[in-house]
């Protein structure tokens, strides 16, 4: 080999190098603005960003994370505060009053968003419907069962029993978007259900964590109030179905136990069964839309849909203390989530 092909040869595996060097070392601005630090969009934004790394080890994440604190009107100064700086890669948002002011922001339309930890994507106006892509330059995933599938569950449970009346419970919810669009599912077709009659439960959704505690206290106040008309109660999504200690609250002051709850929390603090997508799988399902949109350079063409992995758990003891026999199609679904 000539000097002069053994330089050529050296000068092109320098360029190769070089080139996959700066590509290794290429840098992706991501900007998280959670809407609130409760467990489900603390824990996934966790795992979002692990999983991110994971599986994108050639790239270095410059991750800026913002927290609104429960409140849209601070998550819309957080969105106004980021316009004046240079745009980052990728806005993510977790949880629905954060995704709500990013969707109807106008100063990002040409930033792909991705959302998480969002309950009713159509309600919140994102898509015209699940399987549709937005046309805001945002996608993402529902974290929730439909209702039918939840309340043909608990049907499953109810009927085992073969109760002589229907049973009246409790629909308990905040005013939070999530937990309002979902209570508004589940009543639209409750009818359709003979052993169930759900009665809604409100209280007006409160910032921040003296709110949830006020609320707390509100929705034991109300359910004690209530006790001798209900059989049970259903703790919907949102804050108060993360709220500390509400279950043995309301159970202490009224001797009422939930019969399905949206987190796996409840089931263990007592409710009958529950079911849920876990942080861990909104995380790391976010996480791979995230690397396909940056390798996309765009949301639009990715269409909003409803996850596809959920845990069931139960509690045993609590269908023991109500005489409600769990099926043992149930218990083999629940797996690691059964409860005593």
């Amino acid at each position: 080999m000539t000097k002069v092909s053994v330089s050529l040869l050296f000068t092109f595996f320098s360029l190769v190098l070089s080139a996959r060097a700066a590509w290794a070392s290429e840098t992706i601005d991501l900007v998280i603005i959670e809407t609130l630090p409760v467990p489900i969009v603390t824990e996934s934004r966790v795992e979002f960003e692990k999983e991110l790394a994971r599986i994108m080890p050639d790239h270095e994440l410059n991750i800026t994370i913002y927290n609104a604190e429960g409140s849209e009107i601070r998550a819309k100064a957080i969105l106004k505060e980021l316009a004046d700086k240079p745009a980052p890669d990728l806005i993510v948002s977790a949880a629905t009053l954060a995704t709500r002011a990013l969707n109807a922001s106008d100063d990002f339309l040409d930033v792909p968003k991705l959302f998480m930890v969002v309950s009713a994507p159509v309600e919140e106006g994102i898509v015209p419907a699940i399987g549709a892509i937005s046309k805001r330059n945002m996608t993402g995933e529902s974290h929730v069962l439909d209702a039918k599938v939840k309340l043909d569950m608990l049907e499953g449970v109810l009927k085992a029993s073969k109760p002589d009346t229907p049973l009246t419970i409790g629909l308990v919810h905040s005013t939070y978007p999530s937990s309002s669009n979902l209570v508004n599912q589940l009543l639209t077709i409750d009818g359709q259900y003979k052993n169930i009659n759900l009665v809604p439960i409100s209280t007006p959704y409160l910032e921040g964590d003296a709110g949830l505690l006020e609320m707390t206290d509100r929705i034991t106040d109300i359910l004690q109030e209530k006790a001798i008309e209900l059989d049970g109660y259903w703790l919907s999504s949102g804050p108060l179905a993360v709220a500390s200690n509400l279950v043995k609250k309301v159970k202490k002051e009224t001797g009422l136990l939930p019969l399905f709850a949206e987190s796996i929390a409840a089931v263990k603090e007592g409710a009958l069964i529950g079911v849920v997508s876990e942080p861990s799988s909104i995380g790391k399902s976010a996480a791979r839309k995230a690397k396909l949109i940056l390798e996309k350079k765009s949301a639009m063409e990715i269409p909003v849909v409803k996850m596809d992995t959920y845990s069931v758990a139960v509690n045993v003891s609590t269908a023991i203390q109500l005489q409600l026999p769990i099926p043992s199609s149930y218990l083999k679904l629940s797996k690691e989530h059964v409860y005593q």
